[in-house]
């Protein structure tokens, strides 16, 4: 039998926020701040690092240098720093929306990882960002890193899906299912520094790690 849970002292708002609309920033920090309470930060930490090339990475502390999005609009239309700029230009997305953690632990490199690199993953997996594209987000994430949070958010969109019309639920479950077996048979995304490949044709890219059209 599992042992229960411990949630006493524990926060909710962040969730209970999510279950209602889209959350901001601060509900993702305080969803993260739950797991990380309860120590299941450190079980997708520990599931993480048992991926050689992902750990490997990890201990590197690789940080990308700073750009703007201008000099990637710049770049050809095909490549992947130009499709990224366009998806954060077009969708008025703001490259630091997540509040990445202060700490210099691995835990909390990977967390800041997944922040960082969220929206590029969004462009080499093709998902948009309306409510089911970001579900098909979530479960990719979590078949990649095993992160409680991503999976917590994945079920806030389901449940506030239940309101919406069929065809949304549709997509939303398609989505998951997709993202979900990407996970599974793609390179490990967190092994790649995606920023060292502006340049890179999208197409290139996405067959380096597995993604096929």
């Amino acid at each position: 039998m599992h042992e229960k849970l411990n949630t006493e002292g524990i926060d909710w708002s962040g969730f209970n926020h999510y279950l209602k609309e889209p959350g901001t920033s601060t509900d993702n920090a305080s969803v993260s701040r739950i797991f990380t309470q309860l120590g299941i930060n450190d079980l997708m930490l520990e599931y993480v690092m048992n991926n050689t090339p992902v750990a490997e990475f990890i201990r590197t502390r690789y940080q990308a240098k700073p750009i703007d999005l201008s000099t990637l609009l710049a770049l050809p239309p095909d490549s992947f720093g130009h499709q990224w700029a366009t998806l954060m230009q077009a969708n008025h997305l703001n490259p630091h929306f997540f509040q990445n953690l202060q700490e210099h632990d691995d835990r909390a490199y990977l967390i800041n990882r997944l922040h960082d690199t969220h929206d590029m993953w969004h462009v080499i997996l093709d998902f948009d960002t309306s409510e089911a594209g970001e579900a098909g987000m979530n479960a990719f994430t979590y078949a990649q890193s095993g992160s409680p949070t991503t999976c917590m958010l994945m079920a806030a969109k389901l449940v506030r899906a239940v309101g919406g019309s069929d065809e949304t639920r549709i997509k939303m479950m398609n989505n998951i299912c997709r993202g979900y077996q990407l996970g599974m048979t793609a390179q490990p995304f967190l092994a790649i520094a995606w920023e060292e490949n502006w340049s890179t044709k999208l197409s290139d890219l996405r067959e380096l790690v597995g993604i096929k059209p």
